[in-house]
C-alpha cells in the first residue's frame, strides 16, 4: 500500500485523467522507547501559474487525553499478568470524503509486539514503539468499502489479546461537484486559477471588460475579502480602455500577481500588479502600447511573464515573444527578446516573417531555470510551419535550452500550457493536420526541453488543452498501459475555447 492524497483540480471546463492511490502503512524506523513518534505525512501540489495544494504534515490522533502517542501502555500493572489491549478505534471511523483515518490505541505494559489485519490480510507486525498506521482515502473507485481492522497484542510468553475496529469509506462520486461558484455578471470569464487557502481567481467581468481578482473558500466556494476585486478598486493608473486579465500567479509569500492587456487592438499595453496577502496593491507596471502578455508564473527572484510585441506589416499581424521578469519591488531584473533564429534553426528570419507566440511559463526547482512554452513559425523545406516550442532560461536570464517540435505527428502543432509534476515537465496543447481540425495533446518535457519522445495525443476533434495540472502521488500508476509509459505522478488537465463565468470544485477522477 502506497500513500496518496486528494487533488481537487480547479477548471472552468475540464478533462481529468486518472488520480489516485490506496491506502497508507507505515513503519517508521526511529522511534523514542515511549512509543511511535514519527509523524503521518501527506504530500500536495505547489501553488504557481497553473494550479495546486501544498505539501502538508498531519500529526497522529493522540491514545489517550494528554498522552500525545497513538499507542501508549499503561504502566504500574502486577507482574504475570496477560497482555490487554485498553483501547482500539480508528479516528475518524467514517469517511465521506478523501482525507485520513488513523488507528489509535493503548495496552498493558507487557505487549512486546503488535500486529495488524485489515480485511484478514496481514498489515503490519512490530514493536509497540514502531507501530503506527494510517488509511488515505483518494477516490470512490479506489476507497470506498468498509474495512475490518484487527489488532493482536502479544507479550514474550506467548499471551495474546485481540481487538477490533471498523473504517467505512463511503465517498463521493468522482466529479461530483463538492461547490460551485459562479459570478452573477453577464458578461466575464475565468483566466487562472491557484488551488490553495483561499482559493485565488483571476479573470474579466463587465462591459467594457475590467481585469478581476476573486477570493474564494475551498470548502464552500464563497467569495472572500470582498471579491471580486476589479483592477479601478486597486489601481490609481489612468487606464486607457477596457482590460482583460491573462494570468495569475502567487508566490511562497502569498503574494499575488494578475497580468492582464489594457486598451484596445492593436495598441494593447500590457499590465502586471501584485497584491498583498492581505488583499493591497504592492507595486504595478504598465508597459509599452503594442506588446501583450501571456502568461506569469513565481520563481524565487520575483515573478516573471512572456508575452509579444505585436505591429501590422502590409496588413498582416506579426508578433516576436519576449521574456522579462521584476524583483520584490516591481524593479525590472531583466527582459529577453524571443525571435529566429533560435539556437538550432539552420534559417534565418532577416525579413522578420516569422512569429513567435510564447503562452506560458513555469519555474522548475529540479532544473533550477525559467521554461517558456509556445507556438512559433518556421521554415520547413520551403514551407511555413507552426510548431511547438520550448526554452529554458537561468534566473539572470541566460537562455540555457531550446526545443522545436519536427512535426512528428502533424503538420502543426503547439503549447499553450505547462506545469511541473513532481520534478518532470508537463505541457499541453495540440496537433493539426492540414484540412482538419485540431486535437489535443499532453508532452513530457525532458530536462533539455524537448518534447517530442514521450506525448499522448486525446482523440477529440476541434480541441486543444489550454490548462494542465498535475498531482503529487509518490509513485505513478505503472499497472495501467495509459500510465504506463509516464514517469511522473498521476495528472489532470482541462481544454476550453471559450471559458464560462463559473468555476466548479471537483473531485479527482480515479485511478
Amino acid at each position: 500500500m502506497s500513500r496518496s492524497t486528494l487533488l481537487l483540480s480547479l477548471v472552468t471546463v475540464g478533462c481529468y485523467t486518472e488520480v489516485a492511490n490506496h491506502a497508507t502503512a507505515l513503519f517508521p524506523k526511529d522511534s523514542d522507547s515511549s512509543g511511535a513518534s514519527s509523524s503521518v505525512t501527506s504530500t500536495g501540489i505547489d501553488a504557481s501559474a497553473t494550479s495546486g495544494m501544498p505539501a502538508t504534515t498531519q500529526e497522529p490522533l493522540p491514545a489517550t487525553p494528554g498522552s500525545g502517542d497513538p499507542w501508549s501502555m499503561t504502566t504500574g500493572e502486577p507482574e504475570n499478568q496477560p497482555p490487554k489491549i485498553l483501547e482500539f478505534e480508528i479516528k475518524p471511523d467514517m469517511l465521506n470524503e478523501a482525507g485520513t483515518a488513523h488507528a489509535i490505541a493503548s495496552f498493558s505494559e507487557s505487549v512486546t509486539m503488535l500486529t495488524l489485519k485489515v480485511n484478514d490480510e496481514d498489515i503490519l507486525a512490530g514493536t509497540p514503539a514502531n507501530f503506527e498506521w494510517s488509511f488515505t482515502a483518494t477516490s470512490k473507485v479506489e476507497s470506498d468499502g468498509v474495512y475490518q481492522l484487527e489488532l493482536t497484542a502479544e507479550d514474550d510468553k506467548g499471551q495474546m489479546d485481540v481487538a477490533t475496529a471498523t473504517l467505512k469509506v463511503e465517498l463521493p462520486k468522482t466529479g461530483d461537484p463538492r461547490c460551485e461558484f459562479e459570478e452573477g455578471s453577464d458578461n466575464g470569464w475565468f483566466a487562472g486559477v491557484v488551488y490553495g487557502d483561499p482559493l485565488v481567481l483571476a479573470g474579466t467581468l463587465g462591459w467594457p471588460t475590467e481585469a478581476a481578482v476573486w477570493r474564494l473558500d475551498p470548502d464552500s466556494c464563497k467569495p472572500q475579502f470582498g471579491s471580486p476585486w476589479k483592477i479601478s478598486q486597486w489601481t490609481d493608473k489612468a487606464l486607457p480602455g477596457p482590460s482583460q486579465a491573462v494570468g495569475l500567479a502567487v508566490d511562497g509569500e502569498g503574494r499575488t500577481a494578475i497580468v492582464a492587456n489594457v486598451g484596445d487592438f492593436p495598441d494593447y499595453l500590457p499590465y502586471i500588479a501584485v497584491l498583498s496577502p492581505e488583499g493591497p496593491l504592492d507595486w504595478e507596471r504598465l508597459g509599452e502600447p503594442g506588446h501583450v502578455y501571456n502568461g506569469v508564473t513565481a520563481s524565487p527572484a520575483g515573478f516573471f511573464v512572456v508575452g509579444e510585441e505585436q505591429w501590422i506589416d502590409q496588413n498582416v499581424l506579426r508578433a516576436d515573444g519576449f521574456i522579462e521578469g521584476f524583483d520584490d519591488n516591481g524593479t525590472e531584473l531583466w527582459h529577453e527578446k524571443i525571435a529566429a533564429p533560435l539556437p538550432g534553426d539552420d534559417w534565418s528570419d532577416d525579413l522578420n516573417i516569422f512569429d513567435e507566440h510564447p503562452r506560458a511559463l513555469v519555474w522548475s526547482d529540479a532544473l533550477q531555470v525559467l521554461v517558456v512554452v509556445g507556438e512559433r513559425y518556421i521554415l520547413e523545406d520551403k514551407d511555413t510551419r507552426l510548431r511547438s516550442f520550448s526554452l529554458q532560461y537561468a534566473l539572470d536570464g541566460e537562455l540555457d535550452a531550446t526545443w522545436t517540435s519536427s512535426g512528428l505527428d502533424a503538420l502543426d502543432d503547439g503549447l499553450a500550457t505547462a506545469t511541473i509534476c513532481a520534478d518532470e515537465l508537463v505541457a499541453g496543447g495540440w496537433i493539426e493536420e492540414s484540412g482538419s481540425p485540431p486535437s489535443p495533446v499532453t508532452r513530457w518535457l525532458d530536462p533539455s526541453g524537448n518534447g517530442g519522445a514521450k506525448r499522448r495525443i486525446e482523440q477529440l476533434d476541434d480541441a486543444k488543452f489550454y490548462g494542465i495540472a498535475c498531482d503529487s502521488e509518490a509513485e505513478s500508476r505503472q499497472q495501467r498501459p495509459s500510465t504506463a509509459t509516464r514517469s511522473l505522478r498521476e495528472w489532470s488537465c482541462f481544454s476550453s475555447a471559450t471559458p464560462p463565468s463559473s468555476m466548479t470544485n471537483l473531485f479527482p477522477a480515479p485511478v
